[in-house]
């Protein structure tokens, strides 16, 4: 659920990138976001077995063939705090519960069968050689806590809650099926310098509009309330608003001014009779006064005061409202999103994708064919022999490069389209057929294998040399002229 409204609030900073601009970065993801996602295609649903995985699988290669490294994050143990939350969401996906179990179930945050689920998910990605770690607790919140850390450069989740975790950098709405992909990006800088909200302002918020924590919220404060009060904080947070409601009573039972009689012409202080009759000293005149304009604001002091008054107003409203929640002043959900539980991770070790392990697991869940996943695998295995090749690791390679076929251009990117030796365990669509072909980008394969690619140009300007010239000569040309020339003629002289 997250924070609610908090994507409409933050809407203004929203930056819509190409997804190739992820090239190069690691971002963590929020694995349980894709899951979700996945139950709910309808093309999937009743045709596909297994949509979560093919979900994954798909959108796994096709960002790291656009050089994104992943590194999944698992859901740990929810908090308490999350039990209503949760319970609901239970009941959605898997029907109502009895009476009976309901109240056994009330504050059960285990999440067991959605952790099946996630353990397919991680057998898979090991397979594929892509890291994944598992939250202490909610996965959004490592996610933050690896961008907080500088181990990743971003998070991809559609959960808001992960701004309040820390995340400096979100990536969702993903747009994979066009011809030029995009994706939403939202950075935390520019939450805080153009919208004015910190990370403990936008705490206060899910709080007050409500989140996982407190899903009603503080009732009859909306998005618009929130936002006019944290504009009216000058100097301070909502959370620190908080402290102050608890502890300063003084400072909350200020009397309300009674307002001055005001003349409707000048709307000065006093009465229409009495200007008539005296004057007014605001307007310096002895009889009548002089009229104002509509937006005129008299320099009186009630009037001075009056925007002081509805301002207090205003806030003592929320402030009762707030003071009225059971789980006020909010100390469990505060310390949720500001302390971090989870632990630094040294490194992310990525290996290489098991073709056997793989096939096996995609024929048992998926009901793949093998040489369908040696297909799909195989573009996996060149990439990684590309990218260890480029970045000088040395690891067992599973595939050779044979010899560069020809050149070719994929979406407008200058590709060579290589025959490679064949990996183990392979598994061809037809007997007979023994040749495995790639496409890889020109630019990487040029850097990974220099020595081929220099002995496939020397090999095509070769050829070029030795290619028949036309056998057309000077007097062909000439035969040529003069019989054009005279079949036009004809068709002048015809017409």
């Amino acid at each position: 659920m997250g924070v609610h409204d908090l994507w409409s609030i933050v809407d203004s900073v929203r930056e819509s990138v190409p997804l190739y601009s992820l090239s190069g970065k690691t971002l963590a993801v929020d694995l349980s976001l894709w899951v979700c996602e996945a139950q709910h295609v309808r093309a999937m649903m009743g045709k596909v077995s297994k949509p979560h995985l093919r979900n994954l699988f798909f959108r796994v290669t096709s960002l790291t063939l656009m050089g994104v490294k992943l590194v999944f994050v698992m859901e740990g143990e929810a908090p308490k705090l999350k039990a209503e939350t949760m319970n609901k969401r239970t009941e959605a996906r898997y029907g109502g519960f009895k009476k009976t179990s309901e109240a056994k179930s009330s504050s059960n945050t285990s999440r067991g069968r959605f952790k099946a689920v996630l353990k397919e998910c991680a057998e898979m990605l090991d397979y594929l050689g892509v890291p994944w770690v598992t939250a202490a607790g909610e996965a959004e919140a490592m996610c933050a806590c690896l961008d907080s850390w500088g181990l990743v450069d971003g998070c991809i989740t559609n959960d808001g809650d992960a701004f309040l975790y820390g995340a400096q950098t979100v990536y969702r709405n993903f747009n994979m099926n066009s011809k030029d992909p995009q994706v939403d990006c939202y950075q935390a800088s520019r939450v805080q310098t153009e919208l004015n909200l910190s990370r403990e302002d936008m705490v206060g918020l899910a709080i007050l509009l409500g989140c996982d924590y407190i899903p009603k919220g503080v009732p009859g404060v909306g998005k618009e309330q929130a936002l006019k009060l944290i504009q009216t904080l000058k100097g301070q947070t909502l959370l620190q608003r908080f402290i102050q409601w608890k502890e300063d009573n003084a400072g909350v039972s200020a009397e309300v001014a009674k307002k001055v009689p005001h003349c409707r012409v000048c709307l000065h202080p006093g009465s229409l009779k009495a200007h008539e009759r005296h004057g007014c000293i605001l307007c310096e005149s002895k009889h009548f006064c002089q009229p104002q304009d509509f937006d005129y604001q008299c320099p009186c002091e009630w009037h001075q005061n009056e925007q002081t008054r509805q301002a207090f107003s205003f806030e003592a409203n929320i402030r009762k409202k707030t003071l009225a929640s059971q789980q006020f002043p909010f100390t469990e959900i505060i310390d949720e999103f500001l302390i971090c539980k989870d632990k630094p991770v040294s490194h992310f070790k990525r290996r290489q994708p098991n073709m056997l392990l793989m096939q096996k697991f995609a024929n048992d869940k998926m009901e793949w064919p093998k040489h369908y996943t040696s297909e799909k695998v195989l573009v996996l295995m060149t990439y990684t022999e590309l990218i260890n090749r480029k970045c000088g690791r040395e690891f067992y390679s599973q595939v050779k490069p044979l010899r560069i076929l020809k050149s070719r251009v994929r979406n407008a990117i200058a590709c060579f389209e290589v025959i490679w030796s064949t990996p183990e365990h392979y598994v061809f669509p037809a007997e007979g057929q023994h040749e495995v072909r790639t496409v890889e980008e020109e630019a990487l394969f040029r850097v990974a294998f220099p020595e081929l690619v220099e002995c496939y140009l020397r090999d095509k300007a070769l050829a070029e040399e030795t290619k028949p010239k036309s056998k057309t000569t000077p007097d062909n040309l000439l035969l040529v002229e003069k019989y054009a020339s005279r079949q036009i003629r004809r068709l002048f002289f015809l017409n």
